[in-house]
């Protein structure tokens, strides 16, 4: 009996010091090759932004001039179920951090898993999402208009903002909950572009995770606001996305840092 129980005993502790728990690292738009899965900031997009956060880290990397909406070689959903299945399953758990079109890429992945990450295997505990540009931004639009649809690469024509918000379910987070973070510290030129705040590369509505596209200063669950000019305008009504919320340690105002400078805030 006493030799049965040491053996269920080691068995036991085994399996306890063999779970890992990581953080889990998805980049945006770039003009480089960011391809790989593991511990490597493959030609390093995070740079010592990843310090604030304790522990192992992965990265799930890809070419960052793509749709993150696509398969295939240094693609982002590709590698973001390689990545996850490998890393995210069994005794192990895993906190994603995205930032920008990171978090449209597993945004995408969430919303066509089929089912709750649980019931798929996976154990993803959430997602803080830095400055999201999965409901698209405004410069794409104007630089797809400008050059009448002929410039950008695939990653900004994928972030033009009807495409996003229509890319797939965003009510859809598989069970994980979509923490966002957003800056408003912007830039004379690309803020008049982009509407209400923005840290000059995505407005509120996106870093925010709301339901529709407006020029919006605050970032909570919902958000009525007259619009139009009076008396003709109206009331319009602005929420969060089911399995969206604001980061609890963030106030609805936001965060004065911008579109790079919140890579940093990966530890909320």
């Amino acid at each position: 009996m006493r030799t049965l129980l040491t053996a269920m005993t080691a068995l036991f502790l085994a399996g306890t010091l063999s779970a890992q728990t990581y953080t889990v690292f998805i980049h945006g738009k770039s003009g480089k090759n960011h391809n790989g899965v593991g511990t490597t900031d493959v030609n390093g997009y995070w740079g010592s932004s990843v310090n604030s956060v304790s522990g192992t880290r992965i990265f799930i990397g890809y070419d960052g001039t793509t749709d993150p909406r696509t398969y295939g070689s240094s693609r982002a959903q590709t590698n973001i179920s390689t990545g996850l299945t490998n890393y995210c399953k069994g005794a192990n758990s895993c906190k994603i951090v995205c930032h920008s079109a990171g978090c449209y890429a597993i945004e995408y992945w969430l919303s066509n898993l089929g089912s709750t990450t649980s019931a798929k295997g996976f154990n993803i505990t959430k997602v803080t999402a830095l400055a999201a540009a999965s409901g698209g931004s405004e410069l794409a639009n104007a630089l797809n208009g400008i050059t009448f649809g002929f410039g950008g690469n695939a990653m900004d024509k994928s972030l033009i903002v009807t495409t996003a918000r229509g890319a797939f379910n965003h009510n859809n987070t598989a069970g994980v909950a979509v923490n966002h973070v957003p800056g408003y510290k912007g830039m004379f030129g690309a803020s008049a572009i982009l509407p209400g705040e923005d840290d000059y590369a995505v407005a509120y509505h996106s870093a925010c995770g709301y339901n529709r596209a407006g020029g919006l200063n605050k970032c909570q669950a919902s958000l009525t606001q007259y619009e139009g000019l009076w008396p003709f305008g109206s009331n319009r009504t602005y929420t969060q996305y089911s399995g969206h919320f604001r980061a609890p340690s963030v106030s609805s105002t936001g965060l004065y840092l911008d579109h790079g400078q919140i890579k940093t805030e990966g530890w909320r």
